[in-house]
């Protein structure tokens, strides 16, 4: 069971990075997403922001129709240009 628990996650992870989700910027300096999600949550959960409420923000951030979860993450001193295809 442990197992593919693990092997789930794996898999989640190799199809999470083959999705471009735009480009995250910090300070105005591009940063991998990773870095940039790690400074978001950190900060959603200081703003007592429940962690199913960060996650939803920050995946709609990276959507065209995110405009208001990108201003929330802003806060954070995030910028998020999201790729349309």
């Amino acid at each position: 069971m442990v197992e593919r628990v693990k092997e789930r996650r794996q898999s989640a992870r190799l199809e999470e990075s083959n999705v471009d989700m735009g480009k995250y910027f910090m300070l105005d300096t591009e940063v991998p997403e990773p870095d940039a999600a790690t400074t978001w949550f950190a900060y959603a959960g200081r703003q007592g922001i429940d962690m199913p409420k960060a996650i939803s923000i920050w995946e709609d951030a990276a959507t065209e129709s995110g405009a208001e979860s990108r201003r929330i993450v802003g806060g954070a001193g995030i910028r998020i240009d999201p790729e349309f295809t």
